[in-house]
């Protein structure tokens, strides 16, 4: 959106100093959708910012805060100086508006500390255990960075040197939670299917959630073969060397070398011996679907059809899809999401689907400002309807009843409070079940619709971030205790005769398929600890003994449970067969207690008190950057000036400062001054920039054998309003005193331009390494210029783009598009095109005209897909992302009469370097004389940038 490119963009069309023809912008939107209203909460050590819809939770999290604070100051050693700025959202859904950062915010990431301003921001997702885990590994890296750098500086050495990733982040997380079922999941997975790797290669997973858990492992296994101390030492060592394997071996005796041939050995050791105990899911199991991610599976049943509902992403967009299971090799789209408003995006680890017995299928997705519930018709295979709740932001899987009439699901509020729903679809009614921080999640209906079974960590081990699971009695709005111990409970689901559930559990390390019977333990009311009833008991019996971790099962039919799997670095979706069998004969069995449910666990607060500690948020303004710069041209003569950006700590207002000189003289020293100053508001939906500018100095319109001195002050106004996460209007106005000097056999001309554009803008496109790879993108641009005072400048702009991408597999893909751009009128600006970015072949801005017109289509497909090479005497290389492109061009650029029709076929590469810049190579021919004629020879070209 409105971001500094914006700024010079907006100049670059205003006064057409360069060809716009090279800016035409794409992109995703980030909407603002809520206005709000900030305040301020201040502790011993940070400032809270917050709205007062979350006030409970900002005191909840500034008492976390200030006790991590106490703990990595033990950890450290260290104190920290400054006051800390830590904002908090209510939900992820209100934390991707964050203008904290420029860039757009997946779903799933869990906060961030942003190191210029030293910002924390972090989003609550409904969990107070995970709310606690974030804030501390967050606060682990500011106290990280104060740390080094002070060490550093004490020992006189280069402040940019850092700790490596797999450090920073592996110890955030060491020193804010334990070792769980997630954890082992992975490393266990790497392990038994061969991908481990050691610290030697660790760059292949650079910034992976496999990343944070191995450098979490490895440092659980210094501390247990080192000793806890070295792990401080590590830091308090960094000056010692720029290579982190130096310093290991100075601080553990161990270089990355060493220290992984003793460490994979261990984990061989550890993981291996259990293939023999344990099973493997793809022997155990039938498979639905595989080679993808698949997730929250569902059973349908009509007449002697079955079918499995769930959701994938297999082309990068997750979907829904479903497969007969007489015909498990066919997966067939149902809803492609991602791609429209009303299916933004999936929550795809949070939220899940069901499907009733009259084939309405039930699921949430986010839908503008707030999730929407989707009711869609399998038969008939289209949407019935979608329904908004007011104050739900929020909304998680939903379970229907056995009639279809009602349904319940968990939703996150306005508070950020995670609590039980039930909705009656015919009235319209939404009813609430549950109210407090307790997160409740994953309801399902008794086939009887009088009770409501759910996983909570409302139990008594709960403050330890378990889960365990609870029953919800509809008569009287009682909730009774299932299952209880130290462990975590998830995705529970009555049989279809209502006598047992199913569920997964961590007791044992994997998250395994456990099944009780049910009935409730200890009955206890919400907040009443009076009740105290001991001696009960309740048997589960474990009937999957997988090496993998199974998540979310739901009942086949009377006999059967479908569940997703993780393995090989992939979710698939599996049958379970015989599942009373399994229930009769199970692995394990266990006798669960009640006798400590009463042992409730809270939370503290730091209570934010009107006028005291608690105020209005006020905007303070302080440097985000400042550079310099100094170049020399051998055109244009020498450059020397600075950039400077502000903005306030939410990051919703910054100002640009931009000064540079281009004198060729001393006696133009003044007047070749190249001022502008611009202010940038994105707070709310509406976008917009506003700024002065005094440009002056030797310009070239391409076309024209001479330059020209233009001196341009004046004064512009653009605004961005996104209709959505997809599509957005662009707008602008500029007025410009424009003079330009005596060139050749021109005179001097002088103009006041008004300058107006608009633009209609549409972007669904998924990418891959190096270009888009399936999607649509559209720039429909309409613009004009004129002189309101003299009459010398009158033209009209026009820019049409589109381009379309069709995914063939995974990996290959065709790209096409067609650009036409006109600029006419009289002092018209040239378009200029050529080169690697469009008509390729042809020299890079080598064709000029006031119209032009490129159409493309491109084969896409992998070279190298990130594969690790491995020599002798220890050499290792990753080669990074390698795609090649057979492609076909056509285009011109004319003025007034249209000449011959141009064009390029050829093949190329291009590389990705670590997700920052594509380098190109293209070799073919030019298609020359009307396309009569190919050229003699060929042609080959190197440039970089992203595929169109």
């Amino acid at each position: 959106m409105l971001k500094l490119a914006v700024f010079f963009s907006a100049l670059c069309f205003a006064f057409s100093s360069v060809n716009y023809a090279q800016y035409v912008g794409f992109g995703r939107n980030k909407v603002q959708y809520n206005n709000f209203d900030w305040h301020t909460l201040s502790t011993e050590h940070f400032k809270i910012y917050f709205y007062p819809e979350m006030k409970e939770l900002a005191e909840i999290g500034a008492a976390y805060a200030e006790e991590s604070y106490r703990i990595h100051q033990q950890n450290f050693n260290y104190s920290l100086i400054d006051t800390v700025p830590v904002i908090f959202y209510s939900s992820p859904t209100h934390f991707r508006e964050t203008n904290t950062t420029p860039g757009l915010i997946p779903d799933g990431v869990g906060g961030f500390f942003e190191f210029i301003k030293g910002r924390v921001v972090i989003p609550f997702d409904g969990s107070l255990g995970n709310f606690k885990h974030v804030i501390r590994h967050e606060l682990c890296h500011v106290f990280m960075v104060a740390k080094v750098a002070n060490t550093l500086r004490l020992h006189r050495q280069p402040a940019e040197r850092q700790m490596p990733l797999w450090f920073t982040e592996g110890l955030a997380e060491y020193w804010s939670t334990k070792w769980d079922a997630t954890a082992e999941m992975v490393i266990k997975d790497a392990v038994l299917n061969d991908y481990m790797v050691g610290l030697d290669d660790w760059e292949q997973y650079y910034g992976t959630f496999f990343m944070y858990k191995m450098g979490q492992n490895v440092l659980e296994y210094i501390a247990k073969n080192f000793g806890n101390e070295k792990i401080l030492l590590l830091i308090d060592n960094i000056w010692m060397s720029d290579d982190f394997s130096e310093v290991m071996k100075k601080t553990i005796g161990r270089d990355y070398e060493s220290f992984d041939k003793e460490y994979l050995y261990s984990l061989k050791q550890k993981y291996f011996p259990l293939v023999g105990v344990e099973d493997s899911p793809s022997l155990k199991s039938t498979p639905i679907y595989t080679g993808g991610f698949g997730h929250k599976p569902t059973y349908y049943k009509e007449g002697n059809k079955e079918e499995i509902f769930f959701i994938g992403n297999r082309t990068g967009y997750t979907s829904l899809y479903k497969v007969n299971l007489r015909n498990r090799s066919k997966l067939i789209t149902v809803i492609e999401g991602e791609k429209s408003e009303d299916y933004e995006e999936f929550h795809f680890f949070r939220t899940g689907l069901d499907i009733s017995s009259k084939g309405i299928l039930a699921f949430a997705t986010k839908s503008g400002a707030t999730d929407a519930l989707h009711l869609y018709d399998v038969k008939e295979d289209k949407l019935i309807t979608s329904f908004h709740f007011k104050g739900i932001v929020q909304i998680g899987s939903p379970s229907f009843t056995s009639e279809g009439s009602k349904i319940v699901f968990p939703a996150l509020d306005m508070g950020g409070k995670s609590d039980l729903y039930i909705f009656d679809i015919a009235s319209g009614t939404l009813t609430r079940l549950t109210n407090d921080y307790y997160d409740d999640r994953d309801p399902d209906i008794s086939p009887d619709g009088k009770r409501i079974v759910f996983s909570s960590d409302r139990t008594s081990y709960g403050y330890e971030n378990n889960y365990n699971l609870f029953v919800l009695n509809l008569g009287d709005n009682s909730i009774s205790y299932l299952t209880s111990g130290r462990q975590v409970d998830y995705s529970p689901q009555y049989s279809p005769d209502g006598k047992f559930i199913v569920y997964t559990s961590t007791i044992g390390g994997t998250q395994n398929i456990w099944v009780t019977d049910a009935v409730p333990g200890n009955k206890f009311m919400p907040g009443d600890d009076s009740v105290n009833v001991h001696g009960l008991t309740n048997r589960v019996v474990k009937i999957t003994n997988f090496t993998a971790s199974t998540f979310d099962p739901k009942w086949a039919g009377d006999n059967r449970i479908v569940f997703s799997s993780y393995g090989d670095q992939s979710i698939s979706v599996r049958m379970l067969n015989g599942a009373v069998g399994l229930i009769d004969t199970p692995v394990t069995a266990n006798t669960l207690t009640f006798k400590d449910i009463n042992d409730w666990w809270t939370y503290d607060r730091i209570k934010g008190v009107p006028r005291k500690n608690q105020l209005k948020y006020k905007k303070d303004y302080t440097l985000d950057i400042a550079t310099t710069n100094i170049s020399a041209d051998p055109v244009f003569g020498a450059t020397a000036g600075g950039i400077l950006a502000m903005s306030d700590l939410l990051g919703n207002d910054q100002y640009y400062f931009l000064v540079y000189n281009n004198s060729e003289s001393g006696s133009e020293f003044f007047k070749s001054f190249n001022i502008a100053i611009s202010k940038v508001s994105r707070g709310q939906r509406l976008n917009y920039a506003y700024g002065i500018f005094h440009l002056s100095g030797r310009r070239y319109d391409y076309g024209d054998q001479f330059s020209y001195f233009e001196r341009t002050f004046g004064g512009y106004f653009a605004m961005s309003y996104p209709l959505s996460y997809f599509r957005r209007i662009d707008a602008s106005i500029s007025l410009a005193n424009s003079k330009r000097s005596v060139t050749e056999d021109r005179l001097n001309r002088r103009a006041l331009l008004l300058t107006n554009s608009i633009s209609y803008i549409k972007d669904n496109a998924i990418w891959g390494p190096t270009g888009p790879l399936d999607g649509s993108r559209l720039n429909l641009t309409l613009g004009y210029t004129t002189d309101i005072q003299f009459g010398n400048v009158n033209y009209f702009t026009a820019i049409f783009d589109y381009r379309r991408y069709f995914r063939l597999s995974k990996t290959v893909a065709v790209g096409t598009r067609f650009e036409f751009l006109l600029n006419e009128g009289e002092e018209a600006r040239r378009w200029s095109i050529g080169g690697s970015w469009d008509l390729r072949g042809w020299p890079r801005f080598g064709l000029h005209g006031r119209k032009a017109f490129v159409a493309s289509t491109e084969l896409r497909f992998p070279l190298v897909d990130l594969v690790n090479i491995r020599f002798p005497l220890g050499l290792n290389f990753v080669f990074p992302y390698i795609r090649g492109a057979a492609f076909f061009d056509v285009g011109n650029a004319w003025d007034d009469i249209y000449g011959e029709t141009k064009g390029s076929i050829g093949i190329g590469a291009r590389i990705n370097l670590f997700y920052i810049l594509a380098l190109r190579y293209d070799i073919g021919k030019r298609i020359e004389k009307n396309f009569t004629k190919f050229q003699e020879g060929i042609f080959q070209q190197f440039y970089f940038g992203w595929d169109f």
